[in-house]
């Protein structure tokens, strides 16, 4: 029997901050707590430490998507890198490539300076190929990199790659710099930095709308916050809001948790570094090991449920389950006695166009950053900046990534409603399929 409940979520006790009880004037407000908003509250305030700066979060820091990630801190900007060099070119999607890289050492950076135990590992991460469509892929990719102009390692053997890992399965990899974190610590950690700073959170208040105006005011059930600026900083759940309600929609992607690796379990399988391993596939599957030895294993379709169904019920999948144990048992064959406890999912917020999307609204006085596609811990860090300098109206190397709605990058294009939307994302999960195994 699993636990349907998020493995992380479990690993830090919350004590929620008071919900908002009254009406509040403010410089900043930010809607949301979870990465995105958290970072961009801490670069605010480093930046301008006088900020009256305010957070409304709908349950409580972490709870969301930024608790619920699979702990992968990788240089991803979104799921297309290729479209973003095709339309900017090579060399501003490598200046966007390389700002979030460094995003991946200032995190760790952040968790050493302020003793954030995030259980963060600066280990690297390995793209794994299976098959020859998947070798393909591995060798497209670093051909891309290399055409952007980015340092890049050399594809490894099957041999190779399996001293790294003891898969079977494996039969090439192309290591990455990345990490690896306990999301919802992390997100605890910079929720309690933040309130050092004079930051206040108001948990357990969900945002209920927005009025625009010279200083828009943000609803809750519990009051009122009105300010010079706003930040829309929901992730999946921006559809709240009438200009991006048809922008973005929910998938579920789904995780299963061992319990604890016995020493012999461990033993089985050569995993010194502790790397991460992702497959090279439209649909990925990853796999990595926790702080306390237990194995995630993540991936399969990602569906999209009628109606953008984010519902907790959810989680109470059988048949995704049941998928994740099987491609388990491909990768780790020796480990057939390990036992799961834990089997969760959650929503990731995807876009068109497949890239973060940051901009401002109302002349300047609602700023928005969502668009990750379920690659976001080092992107919302670099995003956090973006949303800085748009909040304080500087023009920066960060507010000129491609990142940010301009002139030169418009929104994302709208997605139809259901029931075309559910037919058309069953259509989009078949077409990844295909293109994968023809790679």
């Amino acid at each position: 029997m699993y636990k349907h409940v998020v493995y992380w979520h479990d690993t830090e006790e919350v004590t929620a901050q008071a919900p908002l009880r009254d009406r509040v004037d403010c410089d900043i407000c930010i809607v949301g707590g979870g990465f995105t908003g958290l970072w961009t509250a801490y670069f605010l305030k480093e930046a301008e430490p006088a900020l009256d700066i305010r957070i409304v979060e709908a349950h409580h820091s972490g709870y969301g998507a930024s608790g619920r990630a699979d702990g992968f801190v990788t240089p991803t900007i979104g799921k297309d890198i290729q479209a973003l060099v095709k339309e900017f070119g090579s060399q501003r999607a490598l200046e966007a490539s390389q700002a979030v890289g460094r995003s991946i050492l200032e995190i760790g950076r952040f968790t050493r300076k302020n003793r954030v135990d995030a259980q963060y590992e600066a280990n690297d991460y390995l793209m794994v190929a299976t098959d020859d469509a998947q070798l393909r892929r591995l060798e497209h990719d670093r051909a891309l990199a290399e055409r952007m102009g980015a340092a890049q390692a050399g594809i490894l053997s099957r041999e190779e790659s399996q001293a790294l890992v003891g898969s079977p399965a494996v039969l090439a990899a192309l290591r990455t710099g990345g990490a690896l974190v306990n999301p919802f610590r992390l997100a605890r950690g910079i929720a309690r930095v933040v309130r050092e700073k004079g930051v206040t959170i108001y948990d357990d208040s969900p945002c209920l709308q927005v009025v625009p105006g010279v200083r828009p005011t943000v609803v809750t059930a519990g009051g009122r916050i009105t300010a010079d600026k706003v930040v829309l900083a929901t992730n999946v759940h921006m559809d709240a809001f009438p200009p991006f309600r048809r922008k973005v929609i929910p998938v579920w992607t789904y995780a299963m948790v061992s319990e604890p690796l016995t020493d012999a379990q461990l033993g089985r399988v050569n995993w010194e570094g502790r790397e991460g391993l992702v497959e090279a596939k439209s649909l990925l599957t990853c796999t990595r090991l926790t702080h306390d030895n237990r194995v995630m294993f993540a991936g399969g379709p990602a569906p999209y449920f009628y109606g953008r169904d984010k519902r907790q019920r959810n989680m109470n999948r059988p048949e995704a389950y049941r998928e994740i144990h099987r491609e388990f048992l491909r990768f780790f064959p020796m480990w057939h006695d390990v036992e799961f406890g834990y089997a969760y999912g959650g929503t990731a917020d995807v876009v068109r166009d497949y890239a973060p999307h940051f901009g401002t609204l109302g002349g300047g006085n609602i700023a928005y950053g969502y668009g990750y596609c379920g690659n976001g811990i080092a992107a919302t860090h670099t995003g956090g900046k973006v949303l800085r300098d748009l909040v304080l109206g500087k023009d920066t190397d960060y507010s000129r990534l491609l990142f940010v709605d301009d002139d030169r990058r418009k929104p994302p294009a709208s997605f139809p409603p259901d029931p075309f939307l559910y037919a058309g994302a069953r259509a989009v999960t078949r077409l990844m399929e295909w293109k994968d195994a023809r790679a």
